[in-house]
């Protein structure tokens, strides 16, 4: 978006005009997490470095954007490398697989034909049905295939690298050495990803660029930067820089089929791009959690759940020991410049799916917070603390309101003949509502709180906003009801008013009593 608008860019523009730029209208969210990636690594190529510390990053903040003849010249120098729709080197894809998966009809009147093994358009695009797939999105189907334009189809394509599914993709793929046709999952599939945000695109490249050492700089390069094609027959490759890490963790292999006009994308193939998972890298935007029995694991997406909920183990440093991390992008940019953490906040790109089999897509999301990096400096650390007390206690108020409120439901929904409530066990469906009104209004709450610093106002306003949704949910039920109901509404009231200070729980019950 350039002042307000949106605006259309290939890659070359997004750099030039970068620092005039506020931020980035892909539309799908993963889509736009995968190609931040993308322009981290074209941003560190453009800037001269093959690798960046805290010094080199001051230094780009400094200049203010990316010098225009350096970006000319890296592009001049890939000419060709960087066509959607190339004949011989297509950007991001894999040209030889109609090679490799078409075969030829032996028998019949059409013997000695190709018989064309592509996946059909409607598994590219993530938005349609394919194959036997419901529609949500749209009349799409496989017996009238709609073309992809170019545009909404590179997203496609990204959206795959980075979040394709796992298991068989369709017909075999045939090299050297290896034949099948299953896939492991790309690399950030099912999870969520956490990106500092500045106040323009220049800002936000720079600030998102990893620190990761440079191994090896011959192997540290993109995928349109090769020489060779990737040989899928060779040693699985690994991470030997910033760029590879980057750019070069896709498990599939695409190739998009463009129409007579090479304006659109018409059919697709999808197949697997290495015989096994690569070998695991720390990923700088994941948020590392440990789990019960002690292993650690990437933080999975979860659509609707708030932001700021996460916010303070995004900032905050684990305690020592801890398997628990926050994003490594975090510890890169802590000594960044005060005038410059002033303005930077934090993008999560979610896109909630299954990660362990193929379908399960649940909803993707992108949430953005206000400008609260500034709290990652040390001289912060007691205002950055203060983020986990207020978001413990919002925690507390929504577990203490969803109990009460099904507690009521499962005491007046149930027929007194049925005292053991088997039928009604687990979250009801005012408990349901409450969470889907809770969070949002919380969330308002919580960066009003941030953003006046009113810490002593924590307990009464997650208080009060719970104790006034539990009235107003419990008031649909209690009108007109048996006094068995209103007796239970009264009961429950006490659990979520004791979550307000002695004085103020007073006020609530007395509050609750006219009502």
């Amino acid at each position: 978006m350039v002042d307000g608008t949106r605006a259309v860019y290939g890659l070359r523009g997004l750099l030039a005009d970068a620092h005039r730029i506020e931020s980035l209208a892909v539309g799908a969210p993963p889509a736009e997490c995968a190609l931040l990636r993308i322009l981290y690594a074209l941003g560190l190529r453009v800037s001269g470095f093959d690798e960046i510390g805290g010094a080199d990053r001051y230094d780009l903040l400094e200049q203010g954007k990316f010098d225009a003849d350096r970006v000319g010249d890296y592009f001049a120098g890939y000419s060709g490398r960087f066509g959607l729709f190339d004949p011989v080197r297509p950007w991001m894809q894999e040209p030889r697989l109609p090679l490799q998966m078409d075969t030829v009809v032996e028998k019949g009147r059409h013997a000695g034909q190709i018989d064309r093994k592509s996946s059909g358009i409607g598994k590219l695009a993530v938005t349609r049905a394919s194959a036997s797939s419901s529609a949500w999105f749209g009349a799409f189907h496989d017996g009238a295939p709609v073309p992809v334009p170019g545009a909404e189809a590179a997203g496609h394509l990204l959206t795959w690298l980075w979040y394709g599914q796992g298991g068989p993709q369709g017909p075999n793929r045939r090299t050297p050495g290896h034949s099948g046709r299953h896939a492991s999952v790309g690399p950030l599939r099912g999870l969520v990803s956490y990106h500092p945000t500045g106040r323009t695109l220049f800002e936000t490249i720079v600030l998102g660029i990893p620190d990761t050492e440079l191994v090896d700089p011959d192997l540290d390069v993109a995928p349109w930067e090769a020489d060779e094609l990737p040989d899928p027959g060779r040693e699985l490759p690994t991470v030997a820089g910033p760029v590879s890490l980057l750019t070069g963790r896709a498990q599939h292999a695409l190739l998009l089929m463009p129409s007579a006009d090479r304006s659109a994308a018409e059919d697709v193939y999808i197949a697997w791009a290495w015989p096994s998972t690569l070998p695991p890298a720390m990923d700088p935007y994941l948020n590392w959690l440990e789990g019960s029995k002690g292993q650690q694991y990437a933080q999975r997406a979860a659509v609707g759940r708030p932001l700021f909920r996460d916010l303070d183990g995004l900032i905050l440093h684990r305690k020592p020991g801890s398997k628990q991390r926050r994003p490594l992008i975090m510890d890169a940019i802590h000594d960044v410049p005060a005038e410059v953490l002033e303005h930077v906040g934090v993008a999560a790109y979610g896109f909630e799916q299954d990660r362990e089999k193929a379908g399960g897509e649940k909803g993707w999301y992108r949430a953005v917070t206000p400008a609260v990096l500034r709290l990652i400096r040390e001289e912060e650390a007691a205002n950055a603390g203060r983020l986990a007390v207020a978001r413990e206690r919002a925690e507390l108020c929504a577990s203490r309101l969803v109990w009460a409120v099904d507690e009521v439901w499962k005491e007046t929904a149930v027929p007194a003949s049925d005292p053991d409530k088997k039928e009604y066990a687990g979250r009801s469906p005012l408990g349901k509502r409450a969470l889907a009104a809770y969070w949002p209004l919380a969330e308002a709450e919580f960066w009003l709180l941030v953003e006046q610093r009113a810490w002593e106002r924590v307990v009464v306003v997650f208080g009060r906003l719970a104790v006034s949704l539990y009235d107003r949910l419990t008031r649909e039920i209690t009108d007109a009801q048996q006094p068995r109901t209103v007796r239970a509404v009264v009961r429950h009231r006490g659990k979520v008013a004791s979550t307000l200070p002695k004085s103020t729980e007073a006020e609530a019950a007395t509050d609750g009593e006219a009502a």
